[in-house]
């Protein structure tokens, strides 16, 4: 198995996307619309498939990139040394981080999370970092300057507190446990860079993928252009990816107000619907569970989901080929209590698209690979699986 190059708290199961994947013939397109760490577009390119892949979150498009595209190990290496060696020489003065600095929310997000002697060190790598990737224009340079943003991200989302004052931003549960720290950033990069680095060459990617932001809902393809999509769609009430992300990403150029937008419209975001429900999306929101009783919020919640998967699901069947398959594996949810089946969901917005349920089946759940709410008795036992839908558009 190929070992991942960053820490991501709920990536698909690489043993179920082979399996599907191997049946496919070789260089078959193969779109993930909601690629998270690129899991499905690694293992698709190993298998010599053309893969696609589409993320709202900037720092999974960046660690999808930098794990699927090929890149020369020593210049990434010589950049790194370059990179400390001018990261140490910058006087504070000389610095200017302007989606830090001149936004009051992003600096006191910035001032609570990380201590003063690791702000300092940071500022300078940012600094450094983004004018590199500013002055990138071959695509050997372009991947090293992001295998170099990956290799600090790195030091940033971990379980336990390195770069930050928090611990489990790996597993977008940051909570602060110190208000100072001794941890030295610099060095702590450049072992960072050794470990990516070492992981790419022992596994080099193959190629023939194309990873950018982009929308699932929205997806930027030709009409019956890809012959199978796989994807695992986040669900209702279950990681909010961004909360641990945001972390490292305004050390990235991203100030806290782009993160907020991002977050607050991917789907799965625990608010109400934009616009207007029409009679279709009621009846995906009915297939989902007796939510009768529920309040007024949650149910609302469940309407955006709704909404927000009949969109995944029509553009999902506007780029497959006629005879295409899609495969979505989903995890269902608990609010207050109340068991909502995504699953369903999915499965109703899928033939409301055009597409036919081919087969339905339901694995258990290894306890690390998700982070659920909790449930009790009955439904605890139903919270630790997840649904394997097969569809194919005819």
């Amino acid at each position: 198995m190929i070992k991942p190059i960053h820490p991501f708290p709920a990536r698909m199961a690489p043993e179920l996307a082979i399996a599907e994947l191997t049946r496919l013939k070789r260089n078959s397109i193969v779109l993930d619309p909601m690629s998270g760490s690129g899991t499905v577009v690694r293992h698709a390119s190993e298998l010599g498939l053309q893969a696609i892949g589409f993320d709202m979150d900037p720092l999974a498009v960046l660690m999808s990139r930098a794990w699927t595209t090929r890149v020369n190990v020593k210049t990434v290496q010589g950049m790194a040394v370059k990179a400390v060696a001018e990261a140490t020489l910058l006087k504070p003065n000389a610095i200017k981080l302007p989606w830090i600095d001149e936004d009051q929310e992003t600096k006191a997000f910035v001032s609570y999370w990380f201590g003063r002697k690791q702000q300092n060190d940071l500022r300078r790598l940012s600094f450094v970092l983004i004018r590199y990737a500013n002055k990138a224009k071959k695509k050997e340079d372009v991947a090293a300057v992001d295998v170099l943003k990956i290799a600090l991200s790195r030091i940033i989302v971990t379980k336990e507190q390195c770069a930050s004052l928090a611990r489990d931003t790996s597993h977008s549960r940051p909570h602060r446990v110190a208000t100072k720290s001794d941890f030295e950033v610099l060095s702590a990069f450049e072992r960072s860079v050794s470990y990516v680095t070492r992981l790419l060459e022992s596994a080099p990617p193959k190629g023939k993928t194309k990873i950018k932001i982009g929308d699932a809902r929205s997806l930027k393809l030709k009409a019956g252009t890809v012959d199978a999509v796989i994807t695992s769609p986040p669900y209702l009430n279950a990681i909010d990816y961004m909360r641990g992300h945001r972390m490292a990403l305004v050390w990235l150029g991203f100030s806290f107000a782009d993160l907020r937008r991002i977050r607050s419209a991917s789907i799965g975001a625990e608010r109400a619907p934009d616009k207007a429900i029409n009679d279709a999306v009621k009846e995906i929101t009915a297939a989902m569970g007796t939510i009768k009783k529920m309040d007024s919020r949650h149910r609302a919640m469940i309407d955006r989901y709704a909404q927000d998967v009949a969109l995944l699901m029509n553009e999902v069947s506007r780029v497959l080929k006629p005879g295409g398959k899609a495969i979505f594996v989903v995890g269902n949810s608990c609010l207050k209590g109340t068991f909502v089946q995504n699953s369903e969901a999915v499965a109703c917005a899928g033939k409301k698209a055009g597409l036919k349920v081919k087969k339905k089946t339901v694995r258990a759940l290894p306890e690390r690979s998700r982070y659920l709410p909790m449930a009790a008795g009955a439904l605890s036992m139903r919270m630790r699986t997840e649904t394997v839908l097969t569809f194919i558009k005819n």
